[in-house]
């Protein structure tokens, strides 16, 4: 009876990993909202099966249609997120002329005050949000950094990548995949 009551326990917690784990391909992405480094805030919604990214300021809004959104959760304390950085600045100067949105979501407890310097030294060219709170990263349920979702212009979650890539080659086989080139 013990090992029946542990094998059962054993499988809910299972379930739960499962169930509760980061946001999988196929998915829609969640709406959220989330303030930039230079204090403009970014919506990101899908309305009628059609992603946009709304940058707000004092001066009015802009609406990004993105053929593909990139988000990127990590941290300036973590060195697989610095590597990354690296690798999407590059992506960035390549793809973003064809489509591409990077949104880099910073959980620094501290926010601005170790990002801004991480940024301004990497000269990072995408945008940088702040969730020092990881109130946007709890929706996504992320469970390491860096974590890395590619979103199509849909909105639908086309790849997610936990942990460090393989490479900036690896990245770009993702882009290629789904129709950028």
């Amino acid at each position: 009876m013990k090992r029946v009551s542990l094998l059962i326990g054993i499988s809910t917690l299972l379930a739960a990993v499962f169930t509760f784990g980061a946001l999988k391909e196929g998915k829609p992405i969640p709406s959220f909202q989330a303030t930039l480094l230079d204090g403009k805030v970014a919506v990101v919604r899908v309305d009628n099966e059609k992603l946009r990214v709304q940058i707000r300021d004092q001066k009015g809004n802009k609406t990004l249609n993105p053929k593909v959104l990139i988000l990127d959760f990590w941290a300036t304390w973590c060195p697989p997120c610095q590597v990354t950085s690296k690798w999407l600045n590059q992506l960035h100067y390549k793809y973003q002329k064809k489509g591409v949105l990077i949104l880099a979501i910073s959980i620094d407890e501290d926010g601005r005050a170790s990002v801004a310097p991480f940024v301004k030294e990497e000269k990072t060219p995408y945008l940088v949000a702040l969730d020092p709170e990881a109130k946007i990263a709890n929706r996504f349920r992320i469970e390491g950094l860096p974590t890395l979702y590619f979103v199509n212009e849909r909105g639908i979650i086309v790849q997610v990548i936990e942990g460090m890539p393989g490479g900036l080659k690896e990245l770009e086989r993702v882009l290629q995949s789904m129709g950028i080139r």
